[in-house]
């Protein structure tokens, strides 16, 4: 159903983390494909990329040229998901609903945590991402095509 795009930079622990939360979400047909974008990691990054089956670009424009689906899921990979998040976006999606934003577990309770804005992705139809530039601007194609839907 849909293509995810991981924005990374020396992020291997971070990208394991989340690419085994998108495991059954590929088992269940909601994630088609993956692409990690990644200009230029110095760790193990790409290698877990690629032992995860995922395909890897340089730029922004060269993901969503390779991206399959037509709507793509734009996951930052420090994204923790929620539990259920697989659900609600396949509900949204099969209700024709519009781009989202797809929420993310905060990090810790206290005071501090709750000030900071709660980790996002961005779910868009990738005809609407159309002419984007070479590099990702996450946050403003969050304010662009993040709607009031929040899952």
């Amino acid at each position: 159903m849909l293509s995810v795009i991981v924005p990374t930079l020396n992020s291997e622990r971070e990208l394991a983390n989340l690419l085994g939360r998108l495991v059954p979400a590929a088992v269940d047909g909601l994630v088609a494909q993956v692409i990690v974008l990644d200009g230029g990691s110095t760790d193990g990054t790409l290698e877990i990329a690629e032992d995860a089956g995922a395909e890897v670009a340089a730029t922004f424009a060269s993901a969503l040229a390779i991206a399959r689906r037509d709507w793509v899921l734009i996951l930052p990979a420090g994204l923790r998901l929620r539990s259920g998040w697989d659900g609600a976006l396949g509900g949204h999606l099969a209700g024709r609903g519009g781009p989202a934003l797809v929420l993310g577990e905060r990090d810790g309770e206290g005071l501090l945590a709750r000030l900071k804005p709660a980790p996002t992705g961005l779910l868009v139809a990738k005809a609407a991402l159309r002419g984007a530039g070479p590099t990702l601007d996450l946050v403003g194609l969050r304010r662009k095509h993040g709607g009031r839907t929040r899952l």
